[in-house]
């Protein structure tokens, strides 16, 4: 299994003035193998998404098998 745990692969920094609409995007290709596991993070505790809107997403896909 790969350890990408203490490595940052992608981050992303928003911050809107008034705290309501914050929103940010990445995207991220790494080759992984059967078992390997993908982790998203906030750092810190920090919540995204403003006072009320709290959300956070994740998609994966196969773009092609080795």
């Amino acid at each position: 299994m790969k350890r990408f745990s203490e490595q940052v692969r992608a981050s992303a920094i928003a911050q809107d003035a008034d705290q309501n609409y914050d929103y940010a995007s990445n995207s991220v290709i790494l080759h992984l193998d059967v078992g390997d596991e993908v982790c998203v993070q906030l750092d810190g505790g920090k919540v995204h998404g403003g006072n009320t809107n709290k959300y956070s997403t994740f998609s994966g896909f196969l773009i092609y098998p080795d």
